[in-house]
């Protein structure tokens, strides 16, 4: 998403005033930085095979990574948290899609690890996920309210998930790489191993039950 640094910047600004205060809630913060992408371009192969093949040009897949069964003590990638098999399985599609491991991008203690589901015809259901840690676990409100202001409407709940669940569709100025007005984001917040870990998976609309049975797939994994 184009707020993809800003949103880092104030999570990282979070994170440090969590840290040097005292238990007591620290207020969000009123200014947003300036938005910078941390998309780099990369052509490092996917972490799981993909459904039809690999796009054109692109390398071979390494062998798979088995996604993590339960929450790891430590992140270091995101394509393992949401494979393309599972994702065609859980949607009730077929997806041209294969998933690329983008550069992890860190600002103030804070980093994001970047999944991005490539197509080799343009016609993507599913765009990236990006997997954020945070140090700290006191700031979970205040980061939901950053990670959903570019949403064109108040974000709901995810039924029958556990962790801290969003849903919303996106404006357009959000959506990039042939996105469209109403594309959806997923958002999923777990405190885990002493952090505040993030999913976000933005993606084309889907129905309700979709977004249930994803966001469990990354809550039971954050």
């Amino acid at each position: 998403m184009g707020k993809r640094g800003g949103i880092l910047l104030t999570a990282g600004a979070l994170a440090l005033l969590t840290a040097c205060s005292a238990p007591a809630p620290v207020a969000p913060p009123t200014t947003t930085a300036t938005a910078t992408s941390t998309r780099p371009a990369t052509d490092r192969p996917s972490s799981e095979a993909p459904a039809l093949g690999p796009g054109p040009g692109s390398r071979p897949p390494t062998t798979p990574q088995p996604p993590p069964p339960h929450s790891p003590a430590k992140v270091t990638s995101a394509c393992p948290f949401l494979g393309v098999t599972e994702s065609s399985a859980a949607m009730g599609v077929v997806l041209d899609t294969y998933a690329v491991e983008e550069a992890p991008s860190s600002q103030q203690g804070a980093t994001t690890y970047h999944c991005n589901y490539a197509s080799r015809t343009g016609g993507r259901q599913l765009f990236d996920l990006y997997i954020t840690v945070v140090p700290g676990t006191g700031q979970v409100p205040a980061l939901v309210r950053e990670w959903t202001k570019p949403c064109v409407e108040p974000a709901t709940p995810i039924a029958g998930v556990d962790g801290t669940t969003r849903t919303c569709k996106l404006n357009d100025n959000e959506a990039g790489n042939g996105r469209g007005y109403g594309d959806v984001m997923l958002l999923v917040v777990k405190k885990s191993h002493g952090q505040t870990r993030l999913a976000e998976l933005d993606m084309r609309p889907f129905a309700p039950e979709v977004y249930t049975k994803l966001a469990g797939l990354l809550s039971d994994r954050l």
